[in-house]
């Protein structure tokens, strides 16, 4: 068995622990000041230097080891969401419409068992490794980037980076990981469509932006269809029609917001540009107007193509390699994990927690999510130890190039 393996698994009740404790108390994002302490007290105990208020909540441990050398970070994010938790198990949130159900609360213990790991190793480490606590992902225009201002990356500086986020879809224990590219960035919209309202029983005097939405929705199903190369990634969505105060009257306008992603981030821009165009070319037909306003999200997370196979060769030496799986499909969400890799090469991946013979089904941002914490939660410690130790007892012979994106 990997030793880091092992020790994770003596401390698993702990993080079990740790974890259950984070899911009965869930804070926002900007506001996990009790999650906070608790991580400042547990990293000082496991022999850390802690930074406290890093970029509002932030927590920044960092462990230097006794062989001088480059710094890695491993950094988890520490928020919940604004949504009831409805599972009836005893760690249930007790905040009314707050709830763990995206697994920071996991996300979190085990990186705090990650600390605790490499602390009692510190005697291995040709290097630093530094933890960080983000607060606020889940929460546009998160954490990632206040933490940055606030030198998270600095003193010192980071080399390399890496993160992991549990993920349902994969089964329990399963280690996934893409290379380049692996999730989409994201673009939130609002456009109106802005006509002359009236007497409903005399159409011919009003200009009707309810018909210039219904025709701007359908045909902006033609624009990914018939407008974008099939084989690149990417959703352009309604989510919300707002206008109209009785079924008598014609509005003045409508309210149409939806969200645009792409794998790549330049191509949401493009998408943005043909949205506009369209409406436009509708109001215009209709003799109305239109305006839109584009609200740019996380950019795409880009996983680093030669740190990839040193990551996938650490995990199996941890997990084993039928259990390490490198996949060329991305994941469709948003993670502001990216601000940190536009400027450290590093790696996102995931963690498997699906478990149909155990009742583990429900996906993430489900009110009924949860997972098998004793089977997952040592594994990603250990993996967390492992890839740290690995990255600087094997650095790079040339400084990585980055991949940044707007």
């Amino acid at each position: 068995m990997n030793p880091f393996l092992g020790e994770a698994r003596a401390i698993g009740d702990e993080m079990q622990t740790l974890r259950r404790d984070f899911h009965h108390h869930p804070e926002l994002g900007m506001q996990e000041f009790r999650t906070a302490r608790i991580i400042s007290e547990y990293l000082k105990e496991s022999g850390l230097e802690v930074k406290t208020g890093v970029g509002g909540t932030g927590v920044v441990g960092t462990l230097y080891g006794q062989n001088s050398g480059k710094t890695v970070a491993l950094r988890a994010d520490m928020d919940a969401l604004p949504m009831q938790d409805k599972k009836t198990v005893p760690y249930a949130s007790g905040t009314q419409g707050v709830a763990h159900s995206c697994g920071h609360d996991a996300n979190t213990a085990i990186l705090m068992g990650a600390a605790k790991l490499l602390g009692r190793n510190a005697d291995r480490l040709n290097g630093n490794v530094k933890f960080i606590f983000q607060p606020s992902e889940d929460t546009i225009p998160g954490g990632a980037l206040p933490m940055i201002r606030d030198g998270a990356l600095e003193s010192p500086t980071v080399d390399y980076l890496f993160g992991l986020h549990l993920a349902p879809r994969f089964p329990e224990g399963k280690i996934v990981v893409k290379s380049g590219y692996s999730t989409i960035a994201g673009s939130g919209f609002e456009l109106k469509m802005i006509g002359k309202g009236g007497h409903i029983s005399r159409p011919q005097y009003n200009i009707d932006p309810i018909l210039m939405a219904g025709m701007v929705i359908m045909a902006a199903q033609t624009i990914v269809s018939r407008r974008i190369d099939p084989l690149e990634p990417t959703i352009l969505a309604f989510a919300s029609v707002h206008g109209g105060t009785a079924n008598n009257i014609i509005p003045d306008e409508v309210t149409l917001t939806g969200s645009i992603r792409s794998l790549k981030p330049e191509a949401r821009r493009e998408l943005a540009a043909l949205l506009e165009k369209t409406a436009q070319g509708i109001a215009q037909s209709i003799g109305g107007r239109c305006e839109m306003e584009l609200e740019l999200h996380y950019p795409s997370v880009f996983n680093h193509p030669v740190l990839v196979p040193s990551f996938l060769e650490s995990a199996a030496s941890v997990a084993g390699p039928d259990r390490v799986e490198q996949t060329p499909y991305p994941n469709m969400g948003g993670e502001d994990i990216s601000y940190f890799l536009q400027r450290v090469p590093g790696v996102y991946w995931w963690l498997g927690t699906g478990s149909a013979e155990k009742g583990y089904t429900h996906p993430l941002h489900s009110s009924l999510f949860d997972f098998n914490e004793k089977a997952v939660m040592p594994l990603g410690a250990a993996v967390h130890a492992q890839v740290a130790v690995d990255c600087l007892n094997r650095p790079m012979a040339a400084p990585l190039d980055i991949q940044v994106d707007a």
